[in-house]
C-alpha cells in the first residue's frame, strides 16, 4: 500500500497590526490622490474649501489666492470673518453666471485679501473709443449688481485701462481720458444697480500704463483694453 504524502505545514498568518497598517496606507494614497487633483484648482471654490476646514478643524490661519495676493490672513474680529465668508460665497455666484453665459474668457473672478476682483474684456467692454459699456457688458454688470447689492456698506473702486494706440477723437484727447470716462461709466451703473452709497464708489483711469500684456499684438493690447472692480466687503 502507497504511503500517503502529509499536507505541507501552512505558513503562520499575518500579524493582526497589518490590518491596521494596510488601512492607514490605503488613507493616505487617497490623501495624496486628492492632492494631486487639487494641483490646478479653481481659486474661489479652492478658498471656499479652506474656509470650510478651517471652520472644522480650527486650523490654517491663512490660505492662498490667485493671483491678486498671494496670502489671505482671516481677520481675527467676528464680523470681519462673516464679511469673508459672505465675499467667497459672493464670488461663488458670480463665476457661475459667468459660467453660465459662457464668459470666462472675457469676465475674470478673482479672491482678494478684502473681497473680490472682477474684471471685464474683450468680447463685453466697450468699443473702440467710446465710453459706452456693450450691451452684453451691461448684462453682466446687472448680473453681479444683483449679487452683492444686499451689501450696501461695500467699497466699490472701478479702474479702467486702455492699449496703447493713441487717442485720436473729439471728445478725448488722450487714453487716460477714455479710461476714466469709462471707470466712471461703469460706477454709475454699478451704483444705479446696486444701492451702495455714492461715497463709497471711486473711479480710476490708469490709461495705457499699466498693460498687463505686450501692445505688439492685437490680441495683447486685447487684453490692456479692460475695466477691474475691485468690491472690497471688509473696510
Amino acid at each position: 500500500m502507497a504511503k500517503k504524502n502529509k499536507c505541507p505545514k501552512c505558513p503562520p498568518p499575518a500579524p493582526i497590526w497589518m490590518a491596521t497598517f494596510t488601512d492607514l496606507m490605503s488613507l493616505l494614497l487617497v490623501f495624496f490622490v486628492l492632492l494631486i487633483t487639487m494641483a490646478n484648482f479653481d481659486p474661489v471654490k479652492y478658498a471656499l474649501t479652506v474656509e470650510s476646514f478651517q471652520n472644522s478643524f480650527g486650523i490654517m490661519p491663512s490660505f492662498p489666492t490667485v493671483p491678486i495676493h498671494p496670502i489671505i490672513d482671516i481677520p481675527k474680529k467676528t464680523g470681519d470673518e462673516q464679511k469673508k465668508k459672505q465675499s467667497l460665497k459672493d464670488a461663488e455666484k458670480v463665476k457661475q453666471i459667468v459660467e453660465s453665459k459662457n464668459l470666462e474668457d472675457a469676465v475674470k473672478v478673482d479672491i482678494t485679501e478684502k473681497g473680490i476682483a472682477i474684471m471685464l474684456r474683450d468680447p463685453v467692454g466697450f468699443t473702440s473709443g467710446s465710453a459706452d459699456l456693450k450691451e452684453q457688458g451691461q448684462d453682466i454688470l446687472k448680473d453681479i449688481s444683483d449679487v452683492i447689492k444686499n451689501s450696501p456698506d461695500l467699497k466699490v473702486r472701478v479702474e479702467g485701462h486702455t492699449d496703447n494706440v493713441p487717442m485720436h477723437s473729439q471728445r478725448y484727447r488722450n487714453n487716460w481720458e477714455l479710461s476714466s470716462a469709462r471707470s466712471l461709466s461703469v460706477v454709475q451703473l454699478l451704483s444705479s444697480q446696486t444701492g451702495i452709497r455714492p461715497e463709497n464708489m471711486s473711479a480710476v483711469g490708469y490709461g495705457e500704463y499699466r498693460p498687463v500684456a505686450p501692445n505688439s499684438t492685437n490680441e495683447d493690447r486685447a487684453k490692456n483694453r479692460r475695466i477691474q472692480i475691485f468690491v472690497d466687503y471688509i473696510n
